[in-house]
């Protein structure tokens, strides 16, 4: 059960299910609380800021015994957001998974997962596509995936990159499909600039491509915002006029 139309099932069968076994998998990440909804916004959020603590003290984890358990917490978010991420042959984004499960559904069960019927409580996948945009939830994705690269470089190099490529990936598929994705009413986006931002500063602290801080604050010959900031200035004014912000970077990055 999915958000996605038969037709654009059917134009990407082989991205989406290279095995044909009619399935995804979209196994793992966390649910949302006591229901078993896995809502992209909480979830890509949790990941990266537990990631950025992470990458601003991991002496303090490391001191108190705690590295090795957040790294396999960061994982088992980094691994469900690549799974949920389907790429064709050149590296493009065709379909990101944001959400499984049905939020009014799922508040109407109270009970272990494992016993929750899924005829009676269905538990759609539903997935942003450039049908059914969502650059909110693919940009907060992005941006734990670089979170997690930077984290893992010199632990897994390998892992490390797969991480960035699918971030950088995520981005570009984000920027090409602008639009709000849907949370059947919880956790909604009133905008999608924010997590855009959110996305360009880590990866510009994973790449050093100043490209990325441009998409945020870049103007035109007026002086004014033309990048992401520009919503930034149009919603929070002060003393009734658009003001300029900075942008922030991550402690530990530098513009090259």
């Amino acid at each position: 059960m999915t958000n996605m139309s038969a037709n654009f099932i059917n134009s990407n069968k082989a991205v989406l299910d290279p095995d044909g076994n009619g399935s995804v998998d979209v196994s793992g990440g966390f649910h949302d609380a006591g229901d078993h909804v896995k809502f992209g916004l909480p979830q890509s959020y949790t990941a990266s800021t537990l990631g950025w603590g992470f990458y601003e003290f991991r002496d303090a984890f490391r001191q108190t015994g705690q590295e090795e358990h957040m790294l396999e917490e960061l994982k088992w978010f980094s691994d469900y957001l690549l799974r949920s991420t389907f790429r064709d042959s050149s590296g493009k984004v065709i379909a990101f998974n944001y959400m499984v499960g049905n939020g009014t559904v799922d508040h109407t069960y109270w009970g272990p997962p494992e016993l929750q019927d899924s005829a009676k409580y269905p538990r759609p996948a539903t997935f942003a596509t450039a049908e059914t945009p969502a650059s909110d939830q693919a940009a907060e994705a992005a941006a734990a995936l670089a979170i997690m690269s930077l984290n893992m470089k010199n632990d897994d190099a390998e892992y490390a990159s797969t991480c960035l490529e699918n971030a950088k990936a995520l981005y570009r598929f984000a920027q090409t499909n602008r639009g709000l994705g849907n949370s059947d009413g919880f956790y909604n986006s009133s905008f999608d600039e924010d997590d855009l931002s959110w996305a360009a500063v880590w990866l510009y602290a994973a790449t050093s491509d100043m490209n990325y801080i441009h998409d945020i604050n870049a103007t035109g010959p007026d002086g004014m915002y033309t990048g992401y900031m520009k919503k930034s200035s149009e919603v929070l004014p002060i003393a009734g006029k658009t003001s300029g912000y900075t942008v922030g970077i991550p402690y530990g990055a530098a513009f090259s």
